[in-house]
């Protein structure tokens, strides 16, 4: 996608994007919020979704971002899913995709709440 070869490049260049050009979020299906499921229009409906529908170059700080959000989105589902699943109210993450990248950590804890 970006052709950058280490993780910490992927990181430089997430940290100058803008996901919101790459991912679709609710406010570009439904104009807005999609208040009867209670849905913000900024929530990602779609990542990479405007990628498929939009005949145009996405830069790649752009979709360096989307793809961080996407797998951070992720990790964050599964680790919710698994903590409800064993009632556990805490959830602590560790390891290099976190250890020291702050871009990362929000992407995740944003993910969580």
């Amino acid at each position: 996608l970006t052709k950058t070869k280490k993780f910490d490049e992927l990181l430089q260049l997430a940290s100058k994007g803008q996901h919101t050009n790459v991912d679709m979020l609710v406010k570009d299906i439904y104009g807005g919020a999609y208040q009867t499921l209670g849905l913000s229009g900024n929530l990602i409906a779609s990542s990479f979704g405007k990628s498929a529908t939009v005949d145009k170059d996405f830069s790649k700080e752009d979709m360096a971002k989307s793809l961080l959000h996407m797998i951070s989105n992720d990790i964050g589902q599964l680790a919710c899913l698994h903590a409800k699943l064993h009632n556990l109210d805490k959830i602590y993450f560790g390891g290099f995709f976190i250890r020291g990248h702050p871009v990362t950590m929000r992407t995740i804890t944003y993910s969580i709440n």
